[in-house]
């Protein structure tokens, strides 16, 4: 196990970026259309940049009457609707067939940031957690490859909010009064992830020295107690809490 004292502390505020949209970006990907409630779409009528990925403009289309207008639409516009009016929206076509639409989009939204282009706090994904499988394991996928980046990312759709930590100890403040308490801890990095958790109906402990890994040990189906709980963990995590259905 890492020396414990060279192992890294976070402090992680996920619940933030809901009263933040103002100073964020908001990145709606398509996928199941149940997966985008109200609040979804409150929290991206909000946001100081709306970026949608080609494939959500369709559905974007069809709640037009709720939704405002993405600025940039982003994909390799494969997935896009031909002929479709895209308005005043600047279209970023990024053809790279080696990373995904939402890697892509978060990747040039960094850069805006970096050279000074646009100035945001946070980066909130809409959707990317139901419909394919395959789809969703390269949502998470795309949070740990942005892990090591100082702008929080986040997704979150109509029953889940989901956000990677990183090696080390991470504390994070959740608002119990949005969710269900119903939280998950999943290893997967595919490195030895011996985890101790603190706030957690369940814990984890140390001297246990049992490690998480699928095909063994994860830890699903536990539940948040406090208002602020503790992680620390030998690799990269991927947490999970059940929000409240459409809660706005």
């Amino acid at each position: 196990m890492p020396n414990q004292k060279q192992m890294q502390r976070t402090i992680t505020k996920p619940f933030e970026i809901f009263t933040k949209m103002s100073t964020s970006v908001c990145i709606w990907l398509n996928g199941e259309p149940t997966a985008i409630g109200k609040r979804a779409e409150n929290l991206w009528n909000s946001a100081k940049y709306r970026v949608a990925t080609d494939g959500a403009i369709n559905a974007i289309l069809k709640r037009k009457e709720s939704v405002e207008w993405p600025h940039v639409i982003c994909g390799d516009f494969d997935s896009m609707e031909a002929g479709i009016d895209t308005r005043n929206a600047k279209l970023l076509h990024l053809p790279d067939q080696d990373h995904t639409d939402l890697t892509k989009t978060i990747q040039w939204c960094l850069e805006q940031l970096s050279e000074n282009q646009w100035k945001f706090e946070g980066i909130l994904v809409l959707g990317g957690l139901n419909g394919r499988f395959d789809h969703t394991m390269s949502t998470l996928s795309t949070l740990i490859h942005f892990l090591k980046a100082a702008t929080p990312i986040i997704v979150a759709d109509a029953y889940n909010m989901v956000l990677a930590l990183p090696q080390g100890t991470s504390e994070i403040h959740v608002e119990l009064e949005k969710t269900s308490k119903m939280c998950g801890v999943i290893p997967i990095t595919q490195k030895e992830t011996i985890v101790t958790s603190k706030g957690l109906k369940y814990e984890m402990e140390l001297s246990a020295n049992l490690p998480l890994a699928f095909g063994k040990l994860i830890s699903t189906s536990n539940e948040v107690t406090t208002n602020q709980i503790s992680l620390q963990s030998t690799a990269p995590l991927i947490f999970t809490i059940e929000l409240i259905h459409n809660q706005c």
